[in-house]
């Protein structure tokens, strides 16, 4: 009987092809599946999921943070390469912001309602091509994200210099075109959509990579900070590029320290410089924890006094050796480590670009003789709007005008021409604290803070610190001869010596 049913079926199919060929498509057709995504979603989800750095990583490297016990995680404390944090960047960044911005322009390229959302996604690109350019030197970038659009399976690597140059082409004419007379991004999680603070972001992005060329092409890198402020660059706190976490969303850095609480601590040489300074900023960074396992349920010991960094260049089998040993806490060591109840929290936001960050570029800018304006001016600019951007932290971390100029009026901190370029450098360490990338691409590029290598024994680094960190292993394996190709640009060797082209 089955056998009769079909060919009654195929039968009537002959005769009406096109209905019946009309109902099996809509019976083939999940109704709940997309189809198709509208470009914003796509946006939104690229600035979630932009990366700045995890703690264990950059951090370490430029002294701020440090785990002294064995495994993944104290990689960076040892000088030793360890692919499980040398790739994070990599394997968060290809696979989701740039996959989704690059699968973005080309949906939104011709569509003239879609002008500012198009180049929107191109200023959030360069941002996120900046940090792996910054990070590896040579990386994929006119065949990345293309996959899927265009069945590119093993991409070629640009070179780091063309890449920065391009860089600096689209964020000069993607700022230019954005329009506030024009459609709205109302997915945008940075900026609810404004276009003027798209602007600033474009061109304080357009002044950060001016700067990144200040050791090595010094002209090149005044004409592009000269257009930048010409362009316009943040002009408050109220411009800052960051991501806002609550409970259900928490912040992913912030979170992982929390999860081991005993192994993680502020490095000696960062606390050093918060408290010796006398830094209003130091007790919403730093605290002591009686037990650093229950740090989370204690209340922390901000005390200035009381604040001490564990020191460079021991593990926790050797740290009982170092000069002026702390000891033991609990199942930790008396050390201090990030205030949970302020910096730590998982709450707190994450920064990409600041005003405090933007005047302080600004002030070495105008020590250089790129631009007209007084150093000292931007400095202190810059210094305040760091402190003010605590309150972002938590409500209660508000730092008085009063303390704020005390800080700046002590010698130690007071700008002077001498020390311009350590002052302001070393700033901008403090304020990109929580901001690993920048952090460590400022301190290779001006060489400030004037940090003494780690001297632990077994390093595998031939110079004093990290300068980049190595391709994936898997781009060796499936993507092989790009790879050997953009090693041999590089220099000739894939390790965590080999500079990138900025750092001269």
């Amino acid at each position: 009987m089955k056998k009769y049913i079909k060919i009654i079926l195929s039968a009537a199919c002959l005769f009406s092809a096109v209905g019946c060929d009309k109902g099996f498509r809509d019976l083939n057709v999940n109704p709940n599946s997309t189809t198709s995504l509208d470009p914003v979603f796509l946006f939104s989800n690229a600035e979630v999921l932009t990366y700045a750095a995890l703690m264990e990583t950059e951090p370490t490297v430029v002294q701020q943070f440090i785990d002294p016990f064995g495994g993944v995680t104290s990689a960076f404390n040892f000088n030793v390469l360890n692919q499980t944090y040398t790739v994070m960047r990599w394997n968060n960044a290809y696979p989701n912001s740039i996959k989704l911005l690059e699968h973005i322009l080309p949906a939104t390229k011709a569509d003239a309602s879609k002008s500012n959302l198009y180049n929107e996604t191109r200023i959030l690109r360069a941002y996120n091509y900046m940090m792996l350019v910054d990070t590896y030197g040579d990386v994929p970038y006119s065949n990345a994200g293309q996959a899927y659009l265009n069945s590119v399976f093993q991409p070629k690597y640009d070179k780091q210099q063309d890449i920065y140059a391009d860089l600096v082409n689209e964020l000069t004419t993607a700022t230019a075109a954005l329009d506030a007379g024009k459609d709205v991004v109302k997915g945008d999680v940075f900026y609810a959509g404004s276009i003027p603070q798209w602007k600033r972001l474009g061109y304080s992005l357009l002044l950060r990579i001016g700067m990144r060329y200040s050791k090595t092409d010094a002209g090149k890198a005044k004409t592009i900070v000269q257009a930048a402020v010409a362009g316009g660059v943040m002009q408050s706190n109220a411009d800052n590029c960051f991501l806002k976490y609550n409970n259900t969303y928490p912040n992913p850095v912030t979170q992982q320290i929390q999860q081991l609480t005993n192994t993680y601590y502020l490095a000696e040489p960062f606390v050093n410089q918060l408290k010796n300074t006398g830094d209003p900023r130091l007790k919403y960074i730093a605290a002591m924890y009686a037990d650093p396992g229950k740090a989370l349920s204690l209340a922390p010991d901000t005390t200035s006094a009381n604040q001490f960094g564990l020191p460079i260049g021991y593990d926790s089998g050797t740290l009982p050796s170092a000069p002026g040993f702390r000891g033991v806490s609990g199942s930790g060591f008396k050390y201090s480590q990030v205030n949970y109840s302020v910096f730590g929290k998982v709450t707190a936001p994450q920064f990409f670009v600041t005003y405090a960050q933007t005047q302080l570029l600004l002030a070495e800018a105008a020590f250089r003789g790129y631009i007209t304006g007084t150093a000292s001016t931007y400095y202190n600019n810059g210094v305040k709007a760091a402190m003010d951007q605590f309150a972002s932290y938590d409500a209660s971390a508000v730092i008085s005008s009063d303390a704020e100029n005390a800080y700046l009026n002590n010698p130690l901190n007071a700008y002077n021409d001498a020390n311009a370029l350590k002052l302001i450098n070393t700033q901008y360490w403090i304020t990109s604290f929580g901001n690993g990338a920048e952090s460590w691409a400022n301190f290779r590029r001006s060489g400030y803070p004037a940090l003494s290598p780690n001297t632990y024994p077994g390093k595998q680094i031939k110079g004093s610190f990290v300068r980049r960190y190595t391709y994936p292993q898997t781009e060796s394996a499936i993507n092989a001869d790009n790879y050997r190709a953009a090693v041999a640009s590089i220099g000739g060797s894939d390790d965590l010596d080999t500079p990138v082209f900025w750092d001269k």
